[in-house]
């Protein structure tokens, strides 16, 4: 049986919280999201977004430019001649609707790619999460799992000692060897799978992989309360349904423009310009109208386009209301396997608790040869289990409450 100091060990993985120099959860999602390359991705998306918005924002201010012409030319027999010329023009729209709907449609598309980056760190989040739970799941197991090779050890030196003395047969003895070699190819396993879970940790941070993981401190997991109503307001901001609601606008956004093609276009426009044939005496001409434009006939395209855009909205309207509908059950569905696996780490403590204590009284029997050491074996095996077990409960516990936080678009 293990001593106290062990199943302290298995309280739970957020008592490491509290370890001095340990990477917080909070430090590596900052260190995650600003070397990670999935969210190195998504940013760029976002910044990229954000110029189509201010690209998008210029239609509406006048616009310059300037030209420079040059030439020489001759025909044979004559002298060859220069000509040039050079000038300024500028034009302002003054009436041009698809103007405001390419910007709508940018500040939807920006919305939606902000809803993407959103759902991007929402998910390395939870990685991360499960990352920190995986590894203090396996370096408690590997603990445990030393203190259980060593208890095998003596127990075999127990047994061999019976057998010496002729209290105890072979089958037994070489059974309790047999266990104690599992028990190091276990051991084994275990240090193979927490260097696995630290190379994975260090990736997701950006580290090189091979680099040694640091000490983790994970805040206690809070309990989960009793209605899920609360957290309606936080599922609001989910990002898929931001995005939804962006598609909806972006959606407007070309119905307007398919309207806007069958309004005129109005813009105003100068000029000025120098040309010669010798520099820099020159003639000047310049300019100053207005333009207007009007479709008559485009062959049904307008029409068609039009009618793609009313269908379009009204496709995204009914993709809005599936995502609210998807959301709220699936942070629910979430919620209640929160629940569920706070209620279960009780129930892995009381089993834990009960197998400690039958594992030191059938111990004890044992040693005063008022047992066998069959029954003993197998309550040796029920403890060992129950512990891992417990274990496993605090590992769901933490990634069934980043699950439902990742459900919540957090």
């Amino acid at each position: 049986m293990p001593p106290p100091r062990i199943l302290a060990l298995l309280l739970c993985f957020s008592s490491l919280s509290s370890a001095a120099g340990a990477l917080t959860f909070e430090e590596a999602e900052k260190a995650m999201l600003a070397a990670n390359p999935q969210a190195a991705s998504a940013s760029l998306d976002l910044e990229a977004a954000r110029l189509r918005v201010t690209a998008a924002r210029a239609g509406f201010y006048p616009s310059f430019s300037a030209s420079a012409s040059y030439s020489r030319s001759g025909s044979q027999g004559l002298p060859a001649g220069d000509s040039y010329g050079y000038g300024f023009s500028g034009s302002q729209p003054l009436f041009a609707p698809s103007v405001p709907a390419a910007l709508s449609s940018a500040k939807a598309s920006l919305r939606m790619t902000e809803a993407a980056y959103d759902r991007t760190a929402s998910a390395l989040r939870f990685q991360l999460k499960s990352a920190f739970a995986d590894i203090l799941n396996a370096r408690e197991t590997l603990k445990l799992s030393a203190e259980t090779l060593k208890r095998r050890a003596e127990n075999l030196e127990l047994i061999r000692l019976k057998y010496q003395a002729g209290r105890e047969n072979k089958a037994a003895l070489l059974e309790t060897e047999a266990v104690l070699k599992t028990a190091q190819w276990q051991h084994e396993r275990y240090r193979k799978n927490l260097r696995l879970l630290e190379r994975k940790l260090n990736r997701l941070l950006g580290r090189p992989a091979q680099s040694p993981a640091p000490e983790l401190a994970l805040e206690p997991t809070p309990g989960p309360p009793e209605d899920f109503s609360v957290f309606a307001q936080r599922l609001e901001n989910h990002h898929a349904l931001r995005s939804a609601r962006a598609a909806v606008d972006s959606a407007a956004a070309s119905l307007a423009g398919a309207k806007g093609a069958r309004l005129p276009d109005a813009s105003a426009s100068g000029s000025y310009r120098w040309s010669g044939a010798d520099w820099p005496a020159s003639l000047n001409s310049w300019s100053l109208g207005a333009s207007l434009s009007l479709p008559l006939f485009s062959g049904g395209r307008l029409s068609a386009d039009l009618s793609a855009a009313k269908t379009a909205l009204r496709s995204s309207e009914a993709d809005l209301k599936n995502a609210g509908d998807e959301i709220n059950l699936n942070a629910e569905d979430a919620f209640l396997s929160w629940r569920e696996a706070s209620a279960y780490m009780d129930v892995a403590k009381s089993s834990l608790d009960a197998a400690e204590a039958r594992a030191w009284l059938v111990r004890k029997q044992y040693l005063a040869g008022q047992t066998s050491y069959f029954e003993w074996r197998n309550v040796e095996e029920q403890l060992i289990s129950e512990q891992n077990q417990y274990l496993a409960a605090g590992r769901g516990l933490i990634t069934s409450h980043a699950a439902f936080t990742q459900a919540l678009g957090e």
